[in-house]
């Protein structure tokens, strides 16, 4: 802790050199060496490097940036150390608070700007480079998750178990939505205590839940999408809050649709978990965009206040939506995502709000611990797995496999769950999207189709008015009909639906086969 950091009085000045007969000469009292002393109590910090070679007032911080040219600080506070990103406003108060500490005047905007540019260039320049991460990280085979507390407590989840933390040894970045986890309470290893607190209509429900739960603790990606999907008074809210209180609370618990693919890199900068709340439609370009998140993929968008300066980010994210209407009707987003249908609560079975939230804030630490024990499975497990088949996002298959046997269930429980609900996500993508809906009828009704984009787009207009007669839906340019036949391709395989395409002529028409 440097000095411009203890508490004294205002009016006495500590420079380097300073020592007792100055304090004496300074009418220093025996309650002032005690405040003195008070506050040199912190203890040294293990993680950091003090720069040497530190010049300004605030000389007690760690200036370092990230892989991506972030500046940072890390900065010590009674026992804990906290990492701020130096051009957010957090930083710019802390900065003008400590100043006004010191000299007891504020600073100028021009003069904190100033300042605050100063550590920004040494902290890209003359600092260590360091990842950062938001809520769940890794290093050396370890899982990392911040429970979010005043004190900045860490879990430390490895293949030998699980404790607490005061000083992580890798570096966590914190939003102003961010809310504590519980304690997780040692001990507890039942995943069931979960059942009463959501509303799904089987075990396979069940199990489809808790398995995106525990992919949420993956390090890394790809992280399945979760669609909870349902009519008006099936819980579908709480059931999103609930699971999002056991990995990544905020405030809000959940949002509304993003308008923009900027507005969900932003959210996904601070979140951990990105829920969406009662959607009625996801746009396509939405749809492409949460498409990436999940699986990884990277985003850029102009600086703000520059010409030509970008900001990227690539990062992977779960993502959990609930709306009424089936959103998966792109059968890209489809594949990537697990979709639970909950039945609605009859009223003498509902319950009421505060009562319910008690008794899961009760049982909430048991739950954390009983995900936790079964990710040090899986983290010891998962090298050693392998699956019949691969399926789609089979890196979360393979996680989730590794952790059976910390949730109780029998070998090859998961595998049997997961394909039972990528059967439910087919039939939804297909009554979900007009082109998929009409050729699956078409085959079924006529057998066997061959001719050219033209004569498809003609043909199912005509067998199928109400399936085609939205343009929106249903594109009425042969060229654009190819194009979302190549989209939904592997759907229709999985119902056994095979296209070829043949050039037929002198000219080399192409012809499109199906049967």
């Amino acid at each position: 802790m440097s000095v411009n950091d203890m508490k004294f009085p205002k009016n006495y000045t500590l420079f380097k050199g300073w020592d007792a007969a100055d304090a004496v000469a300074e009418g220093w009292t025996r309650k002032d060496v005690e405040n003195l002393f008070n506050s040199a109590k912190c203890p040294p910090l293990q993680i950091m490097e003090i720069p040497e070679k530190a010049t300004t007032s605030v000389d007690s911080m760690e200036l370092w940036h990230t892989p991506e040219k972030e500046a940072f600080a890390s900065i010590c506070i009674g026992i804990h150390v906290e990492n701020w990103a130096l051009d957010s406003a957090h930083f710019r108060n802390f900065l003008s608070y400590q100043h006004y500490q010191i000299d007891g005047k504020m600073l100028s905007q021009t003069a904190l700007e100033d300042k605050r540019r100063t550590l920004a260039g040494e902290a890209l320049f003359g600092g260590s480079e360091h990842p950062v991460f938001t809520r769940i990280g890794h290093l050396d085979g370890c899982t990392y998750l911040d429970l979010g507390d005043k004190e900045w407590t860490t879990v430390r989840v490895g293949g030998d178990g699980w404790e607490t933390l005061k000083r992580p040894p890798i570096r966590f970045q914190r939003s102003r939505s961010m809310q504590a986890l519980p304690i997780p309470a040692h001990g507890s290893n039942d995943i069931n205590l979960l059942r009463p607190f959501l509303n799904v209509g089987s075990e396979t429900d069940f199990r489809m839940v808790v398995a995106w739960l525990l992919g949420c603790f993956q390090s890394k990606g790809p992280y399945p999408i979760l669609i909870l999907t349902g009519e008006q008074g099936s819980a579908k809210s709480t059931t999103a809050k609930v699971l999002r209180s056991l990995i990544d609370p905020a405030q809000p618990m959940t949002r509304s649709a993003p308008q923009s693919e900027q507005d969900l890199v932003i959210a996904a900068r601070h979140n951990h978990v990105l829920a969406f709340d009662n959607l009625s439609h996801i746009k396509p370009t939405l749809a492409d965009a949460l498409c990436r998140i999940a699986t990884g993929g990277g985003f850029g968008t102009r600086k703000l206040h520059t010409n030509t300066e970008e900001v990227l980010f690539d990062a992977t994210r779960p993502v959990l939506l609930n709306g009424i209407p089936d959103l998966a009707s792109r059968p890209d987003l489809a594949d990537r995502s697990i979709i639970i249908t909950l039945p609605v609560i009859q009223e003498t079975e509902r319950q009421f709000e505060a009562d319910f939230w008690q008794r899961f804030d009760a049982t909430a630490p048991s739950i954390l611990a009983a995900l936790l024990n079964a990710t040090t499975t899986a983290l010891a497990r998962v090298s050693t797995v392998t699956l019949k088949e691969r399926p789609r996002m089979a890196d979360f298959a393979k996680w989730i496999t590794a952790a059976e046997p910390a949730l109780g269930w029998s070998e090859g429980a998961f595998s049997e769950a997961y394909s039972a609900n990528r059967k439910t996500v087919d039939r939804a993508a297909i009554e979900g999207n007009p082109v998929a809906e009409a050729i699956v009828t078409m085959i079924a009704d006529h057998g066997p189709w061959k001719g050219t984009a033209t004569d498809l787009t003609k043909a199912l207009r005509g067998l199928y008015p109400q399936l085609t007669d939205d343009p929106l839906s249903f594109p009425r340019q042969p060229n654009k009909l190819s194009s979302e036949l190549k989209r939904v391709q592997p759907l229709l395989r999985r119902q056994g639906i095979i296209f070829t395409r043949e050039r037929h002529g002198k000219s080399g028409q192409r012809v499109i086969c199906i049967k």
